[in-house]
């Protein structure tokens, strides 16, 4: 029992030594995080006319009989955080799976945003983008660095040979803006988790 308690204290102090610049580095993230989800509104308040689509919660029923086009279109998901940022009391929260999956799908958005950049009018997601690029800059400074290596690489959606039009492109931006929101907002939460962990070790699990 006293060398379990022995060993469990040691992997404690190695993850905060390890972890000690976390903190810091995730506060930054999260002022970010805010920025980015204050300009989605903004980029989609100047790239979405078509009728119905906003981002009123109230009204995402609407977005239902767009579903099937969203599906033709391929657009891509990010990783779900909520299952692998889990909450402090999950004995099986990894630090590396987590941060590594909030860096695959901040490039996801890179590069599906990237795309729609490059056929809408507004310049409003230029900036966005940009955040985008900061917050993932910040990201992957939380991984050790002999982490860096196995930090999961996004492969291109090829979602511009989908978009034939103008009317695709504003449902692919409408739909992909409600994606990143939901993933920037658990997100948020998911580096909550990861401030506690490494600010707290002792209490992990």
């Amino acid at each position: 029992m006293a060398k379990s308690r022995i060993v469990g204290l040691l992997c404690c102090l190695a993850l905060l030594v390890r972890s000690a610049h976390i903190p810091e580095k995730s506060m930054d993230a999260r002022s970010l995080v805010e920025k980015i989800l204050a300009n989605i509104p903004v980029v989609h308040g100047s790239s979405v006319k078509i009728t119905g689509l906003t981002l009123d919660p109230s009204s995402l029923s609407r977005n239902i009989p767009y579903q099937s086009m969203v599906t033709s279109l391929g657009i891509p998901a990010a990783p779900e955080l909520s299952t692998v940022c889990r909450p402090l009391n999950q004995i099986n929260f990894t630090l590396e799976v987590c941060l590594s999956s909030m860096s695959a799908g901040l490039q996801l958005y890179q590069d599906v945003l990237g795309v729609l950049k490059e056929c809408v009018t507004t310049e409003k997601v230029t900036g966005l983008l940009a955040d985008i690029r900061d917050l993932l800059a910040q990201v992957n400074k939380m991984q050790e660095p002999g982490q860096m290596s196995s930090v999961a690489q996004y492969e291109a959606s090829g979602l511009a040979s989908r978009l034939p039009g103008d009317y695709e492109v504003q449902v692919a931006t409408h739909f992909t803006l409600l994606q990143l929101r939901d993933f920037t907002q658990n997100l948020k939460r998911s580096l909550r988790n990861v401030e506690h962990l490494t600010s707290r070790p002792g209490q992990r699990g």
